[in-house]
């Protein structure tokens, strides 16, 4: 029913059964808001929205249950959720909700939209400042930018980096990525733009243009 309200409202959507559906779905891309049960097949949703908080930390999380406790609700924020609403819910007030985060979503990519990387010259446009990239660091850049999800696995990027499949390389990669982020955050982009993902790789948080 909410799948079909929400479509119906313009909102691209879709409804999944369990973790495992959800995450088959964000390996082929992402998602603005993920609204969740907590009562689920497998794994709940408090330990969704802790696994979605750490790997997608832009996400927006509405948790949407029967379970109306005062600790129930307080685990669902420490686990993650921008907002929780009680079962049974009007589907005009879910609406409303969706509507809020829709905003603050445009508000974001309105905000970044200046942000482009020519990959021709290695530089990466932010308003009026021009910041140069090195190669590996461009590389890198556009390699996230392209990738389903704007993540990466280590293996991936220290191929297309050039650097050697060992704990060397990935200390180097460690090193580039740092001083990548460093140059985005001093040019004012912001200070979360690319997540280290724990034994796994890197992921972009902001989306950029590329020329």
């Amino acid at each position: 029913m909410l799948v079909n309200y929400l479509s119906a409202r313009s909102y691209d959507t879709a409804g999944f059964s369990c973790a495992e559906d959800l995450d088959d779905h964000l390996s082929e891309g992402s998602v603005d808001v993920l609204i969740l049960d907590l009562n689920l097949p497998g794994e709940d949703g408090y330990s969704i929205a802790r696994r979605m908080r750490d790997s997608h930390p832009t996400l927006n999380i509405v948790m949407l249950t029967a379970r109306t406790s005062l600790q129930d609700r307080v685990k669902g924020y420490v686990s993650g959720a921008d907002v929780y609403l009680s079962k049974p819910i009007e589907p005009e007030e879910l609406g409303a909700v969706i509507a809020s985060m829709a905003r603050r979503v445009e508000s974001t990519r309105d905000k970044n939209s200046a942000l482009a990387f020519d990959v021709i010259r290695l530089v990466l446009f932010y308003n009026d400042r021009e910041i140069s990239l090195s190669k590996t660091e461009g590389v890198i850049l556009k390699g996230l930018a392209e990738a389903p999800g704007n993540k990466l696995a280590y293996w991936r990027i220290l191929e297309i980096a050039g650097l050697e499949f060992n704990d060397a390389g990935k200390s180097a990669l460690g090193v580039r990525v740092s001083r990548l982020k460093k140059k985005l955050a001093d040019a004012g982009i912001g200070s979360t733009t690319i997540k280290a993902l724990w034994k796994d790789g890197y992921q972009l948080c902001i989306p950029i243009r590329i020329m």
